[in-house]
C-alpha cells in the first residue's frame, strides 16, 4: 500500500481550500441516451505538477483557435470529455473551416453526433455560431450583454442588440452575441482567448472593477496605464469544476491558494507547495474541499487521460 493521500484543510492553507461547495444545484438535464443521472466526472480528476507545461484541458489545446474553443464548450456541456473529445476531433476533420460549419448540412451533423446526445440542439448551436462568426466576427471594442452573467442582474441595462465600446462602463463581452454561448463557454473563452483578442499582454494594461468585471478602459489614466498587467484568467469565478482545477493549478504556479467562490487568495504553505510539486488524483470529498493523491499520471490525450 502507498502513503496515505495528502488532505489539505483551509486552516492550514493548503490545497483543499480551494474550492468550496456551491449553495444549490439544479438536477441536470438527462438525455434520453443516459436514462440515470450520470456520476459527476470531475469528483475526480488529474492534477498535473505544477512544473508542467499543461494540465490537459482541451481548451489549452485550442486556445488559439477560439471558434474551435467555443465548439468544444458545446460538445462537452453535459457530456464526459473521454466520450465527446474523439467526436469533437473526428467531426473538426469533416468541417475544417468556420465556412465549412455554417453551411453544414443540419441532418448530416447531427448524425454525425448522434451518440453524444442532444444532438439536434447541439447540431443548431454550431451552425448558427458559425453563421454568425462570419456575419459578425467577434472584435475588439464591441461587447454584448450576456444577462446575469457573471454575476445576478449584469447586462439589464444593456439593450439586447447594442454593442458596447471600450469607453463604456457596462458589464459586455465580445462573443455575447455568439449562438449557444453560455457561462462555461464564457468562462473558457475568457480564460484562454479574451487577452489575444483584445490585444494585450504583459506590459499593458486592463481595467477591472473591483469585483472582477470586465469594464471600459476609457477612464484609464496615465497612473493606471502603468499599473501591472491583469492577465484575463485571474478575473474569472468559473462554476465548472474542471476549469476550477485549472485556475487553482495556475494560481499554485505562482504560489497562491485560490478561493473559486470570492477569487480571494492567501500565500500557499510549504506542505501544499510540495503537493502540487508532486501532482496526482484530486478527489472531491464531501465538504466541497479537494484531497490530493499522488499517484503516477496518466498519460493526456486530445485533452483527456488514457489508461497506460
Amino acid at each position: 500500500m502507498g502513503p496515505p493521500p495528502e488532505r489539505v484543510t483551509n486552516d492550514d492553507n493548503e490545497l483543499t481550500a480551494t474550492l468550496r461547495p456551491t449553495q444549490s444545484r439544479r438536477p441536470p438535464k438527462i438525455s434520453r441516451f443516459f436514462p440515470q443521472p450520470l456520476t459527476d466526472p470531475s469528483s475526480c480528476l488529474p492534477f498535473q505538477p505544477i512544473s508542467a507545461q499543461t494540465f490537459g484541458l482541451v481548451q489549452e489545446q485550442l486556445a488559439q483557435d477560439p471558434f474551435r474553443l467555443l465548439i468544444a464548450t458545446i460538445f462537452l456541456n453535459r457530456t464526459r470529455g473521454h466520450v465527446a473529445l474523439p467526436v469533437l476531433f473526428h467531426v473538426f476533420e469533416c468541417y475544417p473551416s468556420i465556412a465549412a460549419f455554417a453551411t453544414a448540412d443540419p441532418t448530416e451533423l447531427t448524425e454525425l453526433i448522434r451518440c453524444l446526445g442532444f444532438q439536434h440542439q447541439r447540431a443548431k448551436k454550431c451552425i448558427a455560431l458559425a453563421q454568425t462568426w462570419l456575419a459578425c466576427p467577434p472584435a475588439r471594442g464591441c461587447r454584448y450583454r450576456k444577462l446575469h452573467y457573471p454575476n445576478t442582474n449584469d447586462g439589464r441595462d444593456v439593450r439586447p442588440d447594442e454593442c458596447l465600446d471600450d469607453e463604456d462602463e457596462r458589464v459586455g463581452w465580445e462573443i455575447a452575441h455568439l449562438p449557444g454561448v453560455g457561462a462555461y463557454s464564457l468562462d473558457s473563452w475568457r480564460i484562454f482567448c479574451r487577452d489575444e483578442l483584445r490585444g494585450v499582454c504583459k506590459g499593458k494594461t486592463t481595467v477591472a472593477s473591483e469585483d472582477g468585471r470586465e469594464r471600459g478602459e476609457g477612464a484609464a489614466n496615465d497612473s493606471e496605464e502603468e499599473a501591472e498587467f491583469v492577465p484575463e484568467w485571474k478575473k474569472v469565478l468559473p462554476k465548472d469544476k474542471e476549469l476550477r482545477a485549472y485556475l487553482t493549478w495556475m494560481w499554485l504556479k505562482e504560489g497562491y491558494v485560490w478561493d473559486w467562490l470570492t477569487g480571494e487568495k492567501t500565500v500557499a504553505g510549504e506542505k501544499v507547495m510540495r503537493a502540487a510539486q508532486r501532482g496526482g488524483i484530486a478527489r472531491e470529498v464531501r465538504d466541497g474541499n479537494w484531497m490530493l493523491e499522488t499517484s503516477p499520471m496518466k498519460k493526456a490525450v486530445n485533452g483527456f487521460t488514457m489508461d497506460g
